[in-house]
């Protein structure tokens, strides 16, 4: 199974570089790169994280790499990442 980053998910982890780069340009890339390992692992396990109920679609997933959230879905053969956000905000969907 492929894992497929969406234009939204890739915008996030550039705002999440940026904003962790005011401090610490070598935290930033560890942290997108922790985020983009974690990722690349639902290729070989699409169902590691949790069912969401919340959110109004079905088969909705998150995966969490501390303190962010990894949302996701399963298509056919692929994992479609759709968004990455920091834990103690909303969905962008929700705010």
């Amino acid at each position: 199974m492929r894992v497929v980053w969406s234009n939204r998910a890739l915008r996030s982890l550039a705002d999440i570089q940026s904003h962790i780069s005011i401090d610490s340009e070598e935290a930033a890339h560890r942290t997108v790169d922790r985020i983009l390992k974690r990722g690349d692992q639902l290729a070989a396990f699409p169902q590691l994280g949790r069912v969401v109920t919340r959110y109004t679609q079905a088969g909705i997933r998150e995966l969490v790499e501390a303190p962010y959230r990894i949302v996701y879905r399963v298509r056919g053969e692929a994992v479609e990442v759709i968004d990455v956000f920091h834990s103690a905000q909303l969905p962008p969907w929700e705010r």
